[in-house]
């Protein structure tokens, strides 16, 4: 249910777009992990939540959900697409609110972002930390 929300709000964004690459005729935002074999850089990688936990009452019922996402750029001595990408990413995510017909936005921040750096690509992670409530 989140990852239809989010993958909407990083897809409709020209300007998070402009900075990545295409995969099949669509922004390189994948919500599977790993990202698939043939993808180029840059792209971003928001597949699961990192972490879950009832934010229930005695009438509702809700959850905490943190959810990474992981921004990715070739590793060419500069991480200025990179960390454009990231910071795009948390532009559009903290302190918003997610729309479902499942669920209410009961408040959202991001974390970071986080350097995540390996051999073949610099990396980012941005946390979105958001409580929701079930409709």
């Amino acid at each position: 249910m989140i990852t239809d929300e989010l993958h909407a709000i990083l897809a409709g964004d020209a300007t998070l777009t402009g900075l990545l690459s295409s995969y099949e005729g669509e922004p390189a935002i994948f919500t599977v992990d790993p990202a698939l074999g043939d993808a180029t850089l840059p792209y971003i990688v928001t597949a699961s939540s990192t972490v879950v936990t009832p934010y229930d009452t005695k009438t509702t019922l809700g959850r905490e959900v943190w959810r990474d996402i992981r921004c990715y750029a070739e590793a060419n001595g500069s991480a200025v697409t990179v960390e454009a990408i990231a910071e795009r990413v948390r532009q559009l995510l903290h302190r918003q609110e997610l729309t479902s017909a499942d669920y209410e936005t009961i408040w959202s921040e991001c974390d970071g972002p986080i350097n995540a750096d390996d051999g073949e690509a610099y990396g980012r992670i941005v946390t979105l930390k958001i409580t929701i409530q079930e409709i």
